[in-house]
């Protein structure tokens, strides 16, 4: 009997989603770039299409080895290229380290190679994808409640995210107010009941520009729209440049059943002491998610007869 093993399948588990592809027996090009605290992965599927992300406070710190980029496998799922940018802290990426290698990206022409370009993130990745869309002139962009700056002389009026807003304010890049001039369509979705997210969106102007105004989806947009299973949808469309107001807004007709709204419409109600309102809008909603559950009952018994 032969001493020799079999080959093996190399053991995936605990790797990344995308370094399956990139690793060196994997299908595609790409490459991992680490600078200190911030990091990027690209995986190359295509000139069509490019997705460049930026990590949110959740996903910023994550120690995990199989740690992917947000909107990682979205992005494998339809076949688009895909630059993630990840950070370790709640840096809102303000490191010298990771501009330079940005700029060099631009410089080499990596961001013309593509048909189209798509930058987005939400919050803290929002910010970034709106800081750097200059770097691809004619990109499209999609924030969800993103911030504008966190420079105390810009937004004073900004009080929260106190790690963030010790960061270095004076490198370049630290007003995404000022970078969108150039960027094709430029989706900014938000609830306008958030006083700070409604104010940073304010900053911002040009015909470019598409307000998309989500309210009762509070802070946390892109969750609230991922429990409605449309996130996947709306990132779609704007990618793709098909999002329009009313589809949107058609979408946004589901965020009447997700717990999630119910919170943030009563935390509105409540700050401004509108407490009949607010019993009345707790009622209102529980007949609704009473009349949805018999609704779908009865829809499975005809279904199965």
């Amino acid at each position: 009997m032969s001493d020799e093993q079999p080959p093996q399948e190399p053991d995936l588990g605990g790797i990344p989603n995308w370094y399956r592809e990139i690793f060196p027996a994997g299908p595609r090009d790409g490459f991992f770039q680490k600078m200190g605290a911030h990091s990027a992965s690209f995986v190359d599927r295509g000139t069509h299409q490019l997705v460049v992300s930026f990590d949110n406070l959740a996903e910023a710190g994550g120690r995990r080895y199989d740690r992917d980029p947000w909107a990682g496998k979205f992005c494998a799922d339809n076949g688009w290229s895909h630059l993630g940018i990840y950070a370790q802290p709640p840096s809102w990426f303000r490191d010298a380290r990771l501009i330079a290698f940005l700029e060099k990206l631009r410089d080499d022409g990596f961001f013309e190679g593509f048909d189209r370009v798509t930058f987005c993130g939400t919050s803290m990745g929002g910010f970034g994808a709106l800081a750097f869309c200059d770097l691809a002139p004619g990109a499209t962009v999609i924030a969800f409640s993103p911030q504008s700056s966190l420079h105390t002389d810009l937004v004073p009026w900004e009080t929260r995210f106190a790690k963030g807003r010790r960061m270095d304010w004076t490198l370049p890049y630290s007003d995404a107010a000022t970078q969108t001039g150039r960027a094709g369509a430029v989706y900014l979705i938000y609830d306008p009941f958030q006083k700070e997210d409604r104010h940073h969106i304010e900053r911002f102007a040009g015909d470019n520009l598409h307000p998309l105004r989500g309210f009762g989806l509070g802070h946390k947009s892109a969750l609230v729209l991922r429990r409605m299973n449309t996130l996947k949808p709306v990132m779609a469309a704007a990618i793709t440049g098909t999002l329009t107001p009313q589809l949107f807004y058609r979408l946004m007709r589901k965020r009447k059943d997700v717990y999630l709204y119910r919170t943030n419409i009563e935390a509105y109600l409540a700050e401004r002491n509108k407490d009949s309102l607010q019993l009345m809008f707790r009622r209102a909603f529980k007949r609704r998610r009473v009349a949805s559950r018999q609704a779908n009952s009865d829809q499975q018994e005809r279904e199965q007869t």
